[in-house]
């Protein structure tokens, strides 16, 4: 039987999978559709994503349900599929996942760095929704990311920690000033969202890995709980038609995303 999620971390280093999207993008699925509807249309589809994952070394999958809330299903149609794709993300990633694997729900920032006029108690109502749901199936953990500012991080964390005591994992993205987007400086968010009962905060995606290694080292002296490093791969070239990185990927094989 395999450890629990606390107690794996404590002293092993965490291989975490990769991008969703950008796989599906290279397999051939446009940007503009819903991802997340894929767990129900096109499950073997998600599940091949994760297995690839787990055979390149991953014992950590996300499932696909980073957009899986209310308010981004209804722009296509699905907001009374919140709790179906939701579920069915858990159990897909939980099947790629295999006995020794773990699974955490991915939860993304519902206002993605932009004000959207939504209020407190319609992102709290979000969350809840989309938390119940991961929650029923089971994970091993739930994974906040992307979120851009430690003010909505807050909120969905409180939200989850009033149902869940699972390990949560909060991930920042932040820019080349290492501050969130409301202005905090990284050792004053981390402090927030630890006593808010994060297990693990770290950072994703954004600024690529050079960027998230400078966000760390400013925080030298600063962290008490394990580090999450997620880093995506920059910013990417539009070369004959098609999204391209330049790095090598033995470069960012170096940067698999761990925790530590």
């Amino acid at each position: 039987m395999k450890p629990d999620l606390r107690s794996a971390w404590k002293n092993n280093v965490l291989v975490g999978d990769g991008a969703m999207g950008t796989f599906l993008y290279q397999k051939g699925f446009p940007v503009g559709i819903s991802y997340e509807e894929l767990n129900l249309t096109s499950p073997e589809v998600i599940e091949d994503v994760h297995r690839s994952y787990i055979e390149a070394g991953a014992v950590l999958l996300e499932s696909n349900t980073y957009s899986a809330n209310y308010d981004k299903l209804s722009k296509f149609g699905l907001e009374a599929k919140v709790e179906e794709i939701n579920r069915a993300g858990i159990r897909i990633a939980r099947h790629a996942a295999g006995e020794f694997g773990y699974v955490v729900g991915a939860v993304g920032s519902i206002r993605a760095g932009k004000r959207a006029n939504l209020s407190s108690s319609e992102l709290k109502r979000f969350y809840t929704q989309q938390f119940s749901a991961l929650l029923e199936e089971q994970p091993d953990g739930i994974m906040l990311e992307t979120f851009y500012d430690v003010e909505e991080l807050h909120l969905a964390l409180r939200a989850v920690r009033k149902l869940s005591g699972l390990p949560v994992i909060c991930q920042l993205a932040v820019d080349e000033t290492a501050r969130t987007l409301d202005g905090l400086t990284l050792p004053e968010a981390f402090q927030i969202l630890e006593q808010d009962g994060a297990d693990i905060i770290g950072f994703n995606c954004r600024t690529g890995p050079n960027g998230i290694k400078r966000a760390l080292k400013s925080l030298q002296g600063s962290l008490t709980l394990p580090a999450s490093v997620y880093p995506n791969a920059g910013i990417a070239d539009y070369v004959d038609g098609q999204y391209r990185y330049g790095a090598s990927p033995e470069y960012f094989g170096q940067m698999a995303p761990v925790f530590a």
